[in-house]
């Protein structure tokens, strides 16, 4: 990084943390599995990272350095035994999180926005309202500058390299100083050149007085001394912790003689690996698992171990259920929650526009079938000779909505979902204000396909010219758009992309026997019935079936001398409606829609918990 850049980035980074404190942890331990099925990840392990330090969490591959991290920043809770503690202080979950942020290895952003959109989007999120929009602007072209994004700031995010996306998700974080930042492979999938930069940007965040700690698989020589200090993890433990340049004096004291103009880092992973020998449990008994830190110098790399001491009192302890309580406590956010609601509203709505899937495919997939359907069924909405073709013209029309509501968030929202994790456990907003957001920013849609899709059905098929009638058909299909919807969101949030597609479509396969068209309710066996009044499908179709054929409708048309179902009433009959209610089948559509939100809130907010 030249001389200019580092001027420009030292500008920005003096801006002081919330607060600058060392970060500990004692004993901490990791166990997944029940009762006989136990497997231990972490081993006891202890460490100290001090402010104002770019700390480098190294090791082999399964040794248990993500979920060290995941732990140290709050990511995963339950299963961990042991005590973490701020300034020698066992940590607050409410206070760490607003003084924390977590950088995932992988850059999950919304790939629809500009850099500069989605920068915009953090800072009225993490400073609020009690910071003017022009000073908002002015430090987000500041992080910009500084990060050298300015060149790529009118760019969609699904345009940018790899190191530039990086970069903005470390950009994102800087907002409202955090005190801790948390890096899982920062460097992951990054050139040599893109890597140096990475970690020359945090050795700086790190020396203005921040907790920078991040995870690194196999850096280079260059790259490592980047690095102040080094904490290296093998099989669940601490096999070293200390100043990057005394590794190699420490690793001489067990006759480990790091060959020349050889990369220290290969070097202990080529021990930790048992090159050289059973040593794992002495050099975690050199550093006693991580309380002990190392500061020999290369100077007298042939004398006996300097070590000094900085113990933590040991405290075995399991911290689960008072973390979990601590968590469960009200956590203020950056910005008011109608704040968090205009800002998620306006952002959602970039994205959804921009988003192929979600209005594009869509709207061209509802006028296609739209017109291949009108043609299909030809003038039978008024002809007394083909009432069971307009009734399963109605069933599916019901059954095309649900589903072209449903499968593009059930395709595009497991992907979301990766955002709103990183982006909830950074502090950025609530869930349901999120939620909410997302509630309100497809309505529209909801409304405007399913009213031109049946706009062109209904003409086509002749059905009967009346406003009312086509009035509560549209309400009761925006009903089903909306239900549709809700049962993508629940999908989506439950399940990954392969298994939600899957079993979207197979689950309501069920409700659609039972909605009315493919069995007659009355010859439903008793067992069965109640299936009945929980499938929406039914409610659709019956709401359907009497916008069109209820309400003292007209005789049908009828070119034969006798037709059965001339009268309306009669082929409602048939169905076993003539006693059904409209009203009843909106109210019924209505609840489904509160009922399956609210499930889908759950249903998120347990998946948010379960990461923990």
């Amino acid at each position: 990084m030249d001389s200019t850049k580092q001027t420009e980035l030292w500008t920005f980074t003096t801006d002081k943390p919330k607060t600058s404190s060392d970060f500990a942890f004692c004993d901490v331990s990791y166990t997944v599995g029940k009762k006989n099925n136990v497997k231990r990840i972490l081993q006891q392990m202890s460490g100290t990272f001090k402010s104002g330090q770019l700390t480098a969490i190294v090791g082999p591959s399964g040794a248990g350095k993500t979920t060290l991290m995941n732990i140290l920043a709050g990511l995963k809770i339950t299963g961990v035994e042991g005590r973490i503690e701020v300034d020698g202080v066992e940590r607050n979950f409410k206070t760490f999180r607003k003084q924390s942020a977590y950088i995932t290895q992988k850059d999950y952003l919304l790939k629809d926005l500009t850099v500069e959109e989605y920068m915009t989007s953090a800072a009225h999120l993490k400073l609020g309202n009690k910071v003017s929009d022009n000073e908002k602007k002015t430090r987000a072209e500041l992080i910009l500058k500084t990060l050298g994004l300015t060149n790529v700031a009118t760019t969609q995010i699904s345009r940018l390299s790899g190191g530039e996306c990086k970069r903005l998700s470390i950009g994102l974080e800087l907002f409202d100083n955090p005190s801790f930042l948390f890096l899982d492979e920062p460097t992951s999938g990054l050139d040599s050149l893109s890597s140096l930069q990475c970690v020359a940007l945090l050795r700086i965040i790190a020396s203005t007085g921040r907790t920078v700690v991040a995870t690194v698989h196999q850096p280079s020589s260059r790259l490592l001394d980047h690095f102040d200090h080094l904490y290296v993890v093998v099989g669940g433990s601490c096999m070293y912790q200390g100043p990057v340049e005394s590794l190699v004096p420490y690793l001489q004291t067990f006759n480990l003689n790091c060959p020349k103009y050889h990369n220290p880092a290969d070097f202990v992973m080529d021990v930790a690996s048992g090159e050289y020998g059973d040593l794992l449990p002495q050099l975690v008994s050199g550093v006693q698992n991580g309380r002990l830190i190392y500061r020999g110098s290369s100077a007298s790399s042939h004398s006996t171990r300097s070590i000094s001491l900085e113990r933590n009192e040991s405290h075995q302890m399991n911290d689960d259920e008072a973390e979990k309580k601590d968590r469960q406590k009200r956590i203020t956010y950056g910005a008011p929650f109608r704040t968090q609601v205009k800002v998620l509203l306006e952002r959602t709505w970039r994205t959804m526009w921009r988003e192929k899937m979600l209005t594009q495919i869509r709207f061209v997939t509802h006028i296609v079938f739209a017109i291949f359907m009108g043609s299909a069924y030809h003038i039978v909405g008024n002809d007394a000779n083909y009432p069971l073709s307009n009734a399963g013209l109605l069933c599916f029309n019901q059954l095309f909505v649900v589903f072209t509501s449903a499968m593009p968030t059930v395709v595009t929202f497991p992907i979301e979902r990766n955002v709103l994790i990183r982006e909830h456990l950074n502090h950025w907003y609530s869930l349901k204000a999120y939620y909410f957001a997302k509630l309100l920013v497809d309505i529209p849609f909801q409304i405007l396909f399913p009213a031109i899709f049946l706009a062109i059905v209904y003409l086509m098929t002749d059905q009967p010219m009346c406003m009312m009638r086509f009035s509560m058909l549209l309400l009761t299909t925006i009903c089903m758009a909306l239900v549709g919807q809700g049962i993508g969101l629940i999908f989506g949030a439950a399940f990954d992309i392969q298994k939600a597609v899957f079993l979207a479509p197979v689950c309501a396969i069920p409700l659609l026997l039972f909605a009315g068209f493919f069995i007659h309710l009355n010859s439903v066996p008793f067992y069965l019935r109640w299936v009945s009044y929980v499938s929406f499908f039914r409610f659709g179709f019956e709401g359907a079936m009497l916008s069109v054929y209820d309400y003292d409708r007209p005789p049908l048309n009828c070119s034969q001398p006798y037709c059965y179902f001339r009268s309306p009433h009669k082929f409602l009959e048939t169905f076993d409606m003539d006693q059904s209610s409209y009203y009843v089948c909106i109210i019924a559509l209505m609840i489904n829609f509160v009922v399956i939100r609210i499930a889908g809130y759950f249903v998120l907010r347990f998946k948010l918990n379960s990461v923990s």
